[in-house]
């Protein structure tokens, strides 16, 4: 029977008592407000801590995991079993170590839940069932996506509010000197990332004057690009160390994406320009303008693209940076390289890179319409991680999700009401 009784005054279970397992979330506390809203409402919460780093974020009762990588996927079962978990709860599902907990907690019939950044962005996380990205469970067919967006109602919005680069820079450094300092504890964790963090940090330190400097003329050179509606094509570059990019393409790194964009453009005899933007974020670890220069009639812009960038460019080319979504909700013809949620027949270019130099076609605006209630209402949560106002915000549709299971937003039942209207 459910525990129809809930401590502290919490409202009652809407269905059985549950056991979830949490393993690395976000760098703030909302794993374990979301935690300790949940076993405040009579269910159970555990925690699997595989660095010192992990515990900063951590206040409540937590196992830690000390062995070597190929020890994890017989532990995280073993933990599985005798916990009796219900549900797993992971930010990205592509990392090694949440591979090898999603097959475990698969196999003992539990759910796997992925958190990530909003695919649609600013305002918004992602919230989905069994895996993201490529392995999303959202439909890429036109028909079944118009059916699924007549499942929700209009996306409502409330603006959040977001953090700053220094909070985000305090928290990342926090935990990656904890990482370092408490390798005694945890000798064999294994990093998935391609640079160690404090070389990104000296990468930082050491070009922050030079892009102070040319802050101006930079600013200057976007905007008498922006200038020229029309006269040029985007390639926002991803993170050096995006894990998305390696998980979800068919390239190794930022660089190996570059190289093919920039030879593909070289070859098409474009009469427009290429502008390849780095990323606000970059490490510095990449002469992106070493790459770019030579090639014929492509430039590089540091420091991210603007509003006005995107909104005059004559294309957007991306891997699967959710800039590709932005600029397809600004009317702009995309083309993605690797797996996107949004490369959608009707949306992105679904010619290969060639054709998009020579014709690139907008998005349907009704379509587009239709998509975003789909993917909002199926995928995503308004609020954020970081911010306690934005935590807030997100704090009882995460809860309510989580309780209710994947028979609301992409679960079975929704894509097989949805698939079953267009047969």
């Amino acid at each position: 029977m459910p525990d129809r009784r809930s401590r502290k005054g919490a409202p009652a279970l809407s269905g059985p008592r549950r056991s979830f397992l949490f393993l690395q979330g976000p760098q703030s506390a909302f794993f374990e407000r979301v935690a300790r809203a949940l076993t405040a409402r009579g269910h159970r919460a555990h925690r699997v801590n595989l660095n010192l780093g992990d515990r900063l974020f951590w206040r409540l009762p937590a196992t830690d995991f000390r062995g070597h990588p190929e020890d994890w996927p017989d532990f995280i079962a073993r933990l599985i079993e005798e916990r009796g978990i219900t549900d797993l709860i992971l930010l990205g599902d592509r990392r090694p170590y949440h591979v090898a907990a999603a097959e475990a907690a698969r196999a003992g019939g539990a759910v796997v839940w992925v958190v990530d950044l909003g695919y649609v962005r600013p305002g918004w996380l992602t919230f989905e069932p069994d895996g993201s990205g490529r392995f999303s469970h959202f439909p890429r067919d036109p028909a079944v996506i118009r059916a699924l967006a007549k499942l929700f109602p209009a996306p409502g919005f409330r603006p959040v509010t977001e953090p700053s680069f220094l909070q985000l820079a305090v928290r990342d450094v926090a935990y990656n000197a904890a990482t370092m300092l408490g390798r005694p504890l945890y000798p064999h964790y294994r990093r998935h990332g391609l640079y160690h963090p404090f070389a990104e940090y000296a990468g930082w330190v050491k070009n922050a004057p030079r892009r102070l400097l040319a802050r101006r003329a930079v600013a200057a050179a976007k905007a008498r690009l922006a200038a020229e509606p029309g006269s040029y094509f985007l390639f926002p570059l991803q993170l050096a160390t995006d894990f998305a990019l390696r998980a979800h393409s068919p390239f190794t790194d930022a660089r190996d994406a570059l190289r093919t964009v920039l030879d593909s453009f070289a070859d098409s005899g474009s009469e427009r320009r290429l502008a390849v933007v780095g990323h606000p974020l970059d490490e510095g670890l990449i002469d992106w303008r070493r790459l770019v220069a030579g090639h014929r009639r492509a430039l590089f812009l540091e420091g991210g693209v603007t509003d006005a960038l995107v909104a005059n460019a004559a294309g957007v080319v991306t891997v699967n940076s959710t800039v590709g979504l932005t600029a397809l909700r600004r009317g702009l013809a995309v083309k993605t390289l690797g797996a996107a949620i949004y490369d959608v027949a009707g949306l992105t270019h679904s010619g290969d890179l060639a054709g998009f130099w020579r014709d690139p076609r907008p998005p349907d605006p009704d379509f587009l319409a239709l998509f975003l209630r789909a993917l909002i209402g199926a995928t995503q949560i308004n609020g954020g991680y970081y911010t306690r106002a934005a935590q807030e915000q997100a704090l009882p549709a995460f809860v309510a999700r989580l309780e209710q299971g994947p028979s609301i937003g992409l679960g079975e039942q929704a894509r097989d009401r949805a698939a079953a209207t267009v047969i």
